[in-house]
């Protein structure tokens, strides 16, 4: 049996919520945005001393899961155990806060600047969240301020964009997965360039690459381009001469900037989900995987060059 595996499982029973911050395992976090109480969790590998300052993940689920729910389906705790950083997973507000979270019946959703939801989202400020979680998760770990990174699923990658656009600086790089980038009405005229690894499956159905309408569990919308979506962020990035295809592995259609450290990773045949991780739904729904790219190994990579680049 893999012994680290076997500890990550048994760490991940114990939820501490009181005690030493830096204490090995997942611990649940709150703190008050706009007078409503937020939480997120954190995974902290073993053998971490409290005093080395780690990189940090900041992984943020998609509509209607959960923060602690995502853990399972990314193994995101795992690899931050076996590479030695902090995974951290935050919750989306739902719409009836004292009820416990439903998929269907109290979903939890992220203020994405899609404009969809916004019946639950009314006044909620999801940027500023993620912008207060970063200075309370420095005050309670040792945390390496130039290695923060942030990735997502769907509803949560739309929000990882966002917040990479809306917070210059506070992360390193970011790896949305399947989910667009919704344009600002107006971007920060200056702000640092985000380094970005993308990844969205060619069978998506609800990240059409041509565009086209969607249905899912909380209406029908009209789908733009995902393509588009991404040139634009590019575009945002300083992505001199536009995205171009780039060298990819068997299965993965690869677009990449010639001048700066963005990608795009299409694979074919993959549907709704996170590459490589535990599917939540049938594949009715959403598609199915491939297994022609494990999103956490790649992602990580992508993270762990950043940080030899700038080193």
């Amino acid at each position: 049996m893999n012994l680290t595996k076997l500890f990550t499982s048994a760490a991940l029973l114990l939820v501490l919520t009181t005690g030493s911050a830096c204490a090995a395992g997942l611990a649940t976090h709150s703190l008050t945005v706009d007078g409503r109480t937020r939480s997120y969790n954190v995974y902290v590998p073993s053998g971490h001393n409290g005093q080395r300052p780690l990189p940090a993940v900041v992984m943020l689920h998609g509509a209607g899961a959960t923060g602690t729910g995502v853990i399972a389906e990314t193994a995101w705790s795992e690899k931050a155990e076996q590479q030695g950083f902090i995974a951290v997973f935050p919750d989306a507000v739902r719409a009836a806060p004292s009820a416990p979270p439903g998929f269907l019946t109290n979903p939890q959703l992220w203020n994405d600047g899609s404009g969809r939801g916004q019946s639950l989202l009314n006044g909620i400020d999801d940027v500023k969240f993620l912008d207060l979680l970063l200075t309370d998760l420095a005050k309670k770990y040792a945390i390496d301020n130039q290695a923060v990174f942030l990735t997502g699923f769907s509803n949560g990658a739309s929000l990882a964009f966002r917040a990479a656009a809306l917070l210059p600086g506070r992360v390193a790089a970011i790896a949305p997965v399947a989910g667009p980038y919704w344009p600002l009405p107006s971007a920060p005229a200056r702000r640092p360039h985000v380094p970005t690894l993308f990844i969205v499956g060619t069978a998506d159905p609800f990240n059409p690459l041509d565009g086209g309408r969607i249905t899912h569990p909380w209406g029908s919308f009209a789908q733009p381009p995902l393509l588009d979506s991404l040139r634009e962020w590019a575009g945002l990035n300083g992505c001199e001469g536009g995205l171009e295809p780039a060298a990819g592995r068997q299965g993965i259609r690869s677009l990449a900037c010639a001048s700066f450290p963005l990608r795009i990773y299409l694979v074919e045949g993959l549907g709704h989900m996170w590459p490589g991780g535990t599917p939540q739904f049938p594949a009715a729904y959403i598609g199915t995987d491939p297994g022609t790219l494990p999103a956490t190994d790649v992602i990580w990579e992508f993270f762990a060059a950043i940080m030899a680049g700038k080193r």
